[in-house]
């Protein structure tokens, strides 16, 4: 059975995800949404802290550095996947390009890795990115040929609902495309979803 956290900021719901045994969980942690200089950010800094005081075992995968046969080495030695925000576009390239894209959907299908991401991470769950992400971002990353997401869940995030720039944004995306399934999270909330069945729970950044 698959088992997503999809969180706007914050990940507290991960012990809820894995029933509570969370300690010594092995994450490929993504940092490649937030760009080459993802370690000096503080959201991805946050996002590290928070998994590392759950007592996970932090292994960064960064997709811009290797190629298909070193992310499937690198899945096949962890219990599952961690893709951080920033860029949506930015990590799906990288997804595509590296061969995670193709490697991570079947095995996080078959309930064998766990996915967990914020924002831009949980954005490149859904379907496909393109009537929700920014059109900006898309231009930064000319070499993507498509906005097809990895399909992970039948829904795309739309997260930071609690700031008014990205209310007012999310309000006319939904506006604007009438047939496709969004869920708006607030920081501080994610959408966990267990087979079919999904649920929106409280999920705070580490204090």
């Amino acid at each position: 059975m698959k088992r997503l956290l999809l969180a706007s900021y914050g990940v507290g719901a991960l012990p809820a995800l894995v029933d509570g045994d969370v300690a010594g969980l092995r994450l490929a942690f993504v940092p490649n949404a937030a760009g080459p200089d993802a370690d000096t950010k503080e959201w991805v800094q946050a996002d590290r802290r928070q998994l590392e005081s759950f007592g996970c075992e932090v292994r960064t995968l960064d997709l811009a550095a290797v190629e298909a046969d070193e992310v499937g080495a690198a899945l096949r030695d962890v219990d599952g996947v961690f893709l951080t925000g920033g860029n949506s576009y930015l990590l799906l390239w990288h997804a595509r390009r590296s061969g995670f894209a193709d490697l991570v959907t079947p095995v996080v299908e078959s309930g064998e890795l766990l996915y967990v991401g914020t924002s831009a991470g949980a954005m490149v769950a859904g379907p496909d990115l393109g009537p929700a992400a920014n059109l900006d971002n898309r231009r930064e990353v000319p070499e993507l040929e498509s906005s097809v997401a990895l399909g992970l869940a039948p829904f795309t995030v739309l997260p930071h609902d609690n700031h008014p720039e990205a209310r007012t944004l999310h309000d006319e995306i939904v506006a604007a495309h009438p047939s496709v399934r969004f869920v708006r999270l607030l920081d501080g909330t994610a959408v966990i979803v267990r087979g079919d069945v999904e649920e929106v729970v409280d999920s705070p950044p580490s204090a």
